[in-house]
């Protein structure tokens, strides 16, 4: 291990380098910077390359003794960093307790209600027609399909045939002579 930096870290850097000390996660990194975890790992990487640390525990441990920082003891990652706290810090007493007064009862959350009627009919277009609907619905739908598949089936039959009959209609009729060709000149 090298004694510190070959060369002065950027700002970037330095705050990727003292959260990392903090064992801060990378997605938070790189929400708290406004940058992507991709990038973030790039700056890692080069960290890694700038105090010659081949792990993150190493790199933290280089960056602690070329910075000069004592070691911290683990009374200070007791408690996580990126967890969300839930319960309001300031209390609700005294002038500045919000726009709500005390007791009165407010619904901070209302979900958005569509101004249709509950007993007003569905306008959602419908994929399966009303007549496939019904009790015996999958035997129609099923009935529905094989008459469709075989309703192609004869087409493409019907067309072979007719294609069969023109030509042998026009058999030895439609052709050019040999004589009517000119050369392109």
């Amino acid at each position: 291990m090298s004694s510190g930096a070959a060369r002065p870290l950027t700002e970037r850097q330095r705050a990727v380098m003292e959260r990392i000390d903090r064992r801060v996660p990378i997605k938070v990194i790189a929400n708290e910077l406004s940058v992507s975890e991709t990038r973030i790992n790039q700056h890692i990487r080069a960290l890694k390359d700038i105090y010659d640390a081949a792990s993150l525990n190493e790199l933290v441990e280089t960056y602690r003794a070329a910075e000069g920082l004592d070691e911290t003891s683990d009374e200070a990652f007791s408690n996580s960093v990126y967890t969300k706290n839930q319960v309001e810090d300031k209390p609700h007493g005294g002038k500045d307790h919000g726009r709500v007064d005390l007791g009165e009862i407010v619904f901070s959350d209302a979900l958005p209600f569509d101004r249709v009627a509950p007993w007003e009919p569905l306008t959602e277009p419908r994929v399966v027609p009303g007549v496939l609907d019904g009790d015996h619905a999958v035997l129609l739908r099923l009935a529905v399909i094989i008459g469709i598949a075989f309703g192609i089936l004869a087409a493409v039959v019907l067309m072979v045939t007719a294609a069969m009959a023109i030509s042998e209609a026009l058999d030895d009729k439609a052709t050019i002579p040999v004589d009517y060709t000119q050369p392109a000149s």
